[in-house]
């Protein structure tokens, strides 16, 4: 994929793991070049000196050249949100962000294009049509994505403002949202295998266990925000678990990004708990997943690892 030849202080930030404070010192003294956005005074940070950069002090270049797509999603419609979520499936190649109102794409856009705009018709503070007409006349956002969920009967008039193309929002099709987006991205559908680590982890033991589990479902977006439920389970490694007997409150598992809290009160693991997502789910009968961990705390993480011995 095309690398961005200059970074925003944040996107530098994240690659060499200090401040954008300091990234933004670092510009004032010379230290990093690049330019300053003419609208926002925002600090743009060339590609070739954070390389530089980054050789000096040896720290990997390696992310520079995995960058991700960013997708700027303007929309208040909550259910449009999630269906994106939903066609890219936390896919690592890209970055979504949403904004909920017309004045904020057009800021958003000022600072740094993203790689795709895709644009609710139904904004409540500034037309759809005013949006794109503005973007299309600034020199530099001439040529970027724009995507509109549009009704089924207005999809001709936002190709006439300026979008490049115009989904429908009543029935939408995942399968050609999906195709779209990738193609506008310039993004093969089929990702890169992305579970490598997973099949590292199940090379630890699993531990054989019938434990009652207290589980709580939240969303990526709103973690403190949780259904809570019970399981129970039935083995444990390093890496994960496997959970039988799931029962929710609210009955549902949720159709955007979500994560598991698991807690134990019980020995062998009485006050433990750890966080994981779901790597496999099976439903006869009752259900079953199998748990991938992404946080155990120290301390959860030592009774593992007591068990195990």
């Amino acid at each position: 994929m095309t690398s961005k030849e200059f970074l925003t202080t944040g996107e530098a930030a994240r690659l060499v793991n200090i401040s954008r404070s300091t990234i933004s010192r670092n510009f004032d003294k010379g230290i990093f070049q690049g330019k300053k956005n003419p609208i926002t005074g925002e600090r743009m940070i060339s590609r070739e000196s954070l390389i530089n950069f980054m050789k000096q002090f040896n720290l990997p270049v390696d992310h520079l050249s995995l960058e991700k797509k960013k997708i700027l999603v303007g929309t208040s419609d909550d259910h449009l949100f999630s269906q994106l979520q939903r066609v890219l499936s936390e896919d690592g190649r890209v970055e979504l962000e949403r904004v909920g109102f017309g004045g904020d794409v057009l800021i958003s856009c000022s600072k740094t294009l993203p790689d795709l705009l895709i644009l609710d018709e139904e904004l409540a503070d500034i037309p759809c049509m005013e949006i794109i007409r503005s973007l299309r006349r600034m020199p530099d956002q001439r040529d970027f994505k724009i995507l509109c969920s549009a009704k089924s009967r207005n999809s001709r008039r936002c190709l006439e403002w300026g979008a490049d193309e115009a989904l429908s929002k009543e029935s939408p099709d995942r399968e050609e949202w999906g195709k779209t987006i990738y193609t506008f991205l310039n993004l093969p559908q089929e990702r890169p295998e992305e579970d490598l680590t997973y099949k590292h982890q199940r090379r630890w033991p699993r531990m054989g266990l019938h434990l009652p589990l207290k589980i709580g479902i939240y969303s990526v977006r709103t973690p403190y925000r949780r259904d809570t439920g019970v399981a129970t389970m039935e083995n444990i490694s390093l890496g994960g678990a496997f959970l039988s007997d799931i029962a929710l409150e609210g009955g549902k598992i949720p159709c955007e990004p979500f994560r598991v809290l698991l807690e134990s009160d019980q020995e062998p693991l009485k006050d433990w708990k750890a966080h994981g997502k779901i790597v496999r789910l099976q439903s006869n009968g009752t259900v079953t997943a199998g748990i991938q961990f992404t946080r155990v705390p120290k301390a959860s993480l030592k009774m593992i690892e007591d068990l195990a011995q």
